[in-house]
């Protein structure tokens, strides 16, 4: 079985760890993935890693730095 590709413009919300979910922000929401099983590293403006069922391709720009501060998250009561 063949994993989905998928290449998003994004921001990481915060940085990738292998078995932890990656969040991002696209198209103006939040992502939330499956969890990470690997991650391929830097691409130019980007970064590549692979989740349970899908393979991602994440243009960030020049950076791939997390963007808490660009995102505010309020407590949920």
């Amino acid at each position: 079985m063949m994993k989905a590709v998928k290449m998003l413009e994004g921001v990481l919300i915060r940085p990738l760890a292998v078995g932890s979910s990656a969040l991002l922000l696209h198209g103006g929401g939040v992502v939330r993935t499956s969890r990470v099983m690997a991650i391929h590293g830097p691409i130019k403006d980007g970064v590549c890693f692979e989740t349970l069922n899908t393979k991602y391709h994440l243009l960030t720009g020049p950076t791939c730095e997390p963007a808490v501060e660009q995102c505010s998250m309020g407590m949920a009561a």
